[in-house]
């Protein structure tokens, strides 16, 4: 996955990021992370392969809840100061 090795600030970036994002704003982007077939293969991705180890309804809500949150990104140093 492209998103491997980078920290939470740098996904949130990026996902936000229209150049990479298929140009979506903020409600597409929420309906792609929330409905998006391809997107929605994490949580059945077929044998010998490891689910999304979080259920998808609470995964919808925390994509909402950062919706509505105004969809804030960490900071870099957000992640040392929890470590």
């Amino acid at each position: 996955m492209i998103w491997q090795g980078l920290t939470d600030a740098q996904v949130c970036r990026s996902i936000k990021d229209p150049k990479q994002n298929k140009n979506r704003n903020l409600d597409q982007l929420v309906e792609h992370l929330t409905e998006d077939k391809l997107v929605m293969w994490g949580w059945n991705p077929g044998e010998g392969r490891n689910a999304i180890p979080m259920p998808h309804d609470e995964f919808v809500s925390k994509v909402k809840a950062w919706q509505a949150a105004g969809a804030p990104c960490p900071t870099d140093t957000d992640r040392a100061s929890r470590l």
